[in-house]
């Protein structure tokens, strides 16, 4: 038999916090999107990894093994249904 390397990726839910200070909720709310854009660029573990809820999982590639190495046989292969970012059909946009 011939073995394969399968890497497979997916998406989880993550979950951090902060505070904000603000006036109004208007206030708070414009805050809390920026505070969020600004924690969305950091590296840091978030407080939070929900690994319950393992999503739109892809085969990032199947490579047979031979002697001299791995011999790539194919890549992003989608394997379920799960989609979180749903390829638009484009036949079906905006109809109703």
């Amino acid at each position: 038999m011939t073995e394969y390397n399968v890497k497979i990726g997916f998406w989880l839910r993550a979950y951090d916090g902060f505070i904000v200070d603000a006036g109004s909720d208007a206030e708070a709310i414009e805050k809390a999107k920026t505070a969020a854009q600004t924690a969305m660029t950091l590296v840091a573990h978030p407080e939070h990894i929900d690994l319950d809820e393992r999503r739109e999982g892809i085969i990032a590639f199947i490579d047979r093994v031979m002697p001299d190495g791995w011999q790539t046989v194919i890549e992003d292969v989608a394997f379920d249904d799960d989609r979180i970012h749903p390829v638009a059909d484009d036949a079906h946009v905006g109809q109703r």
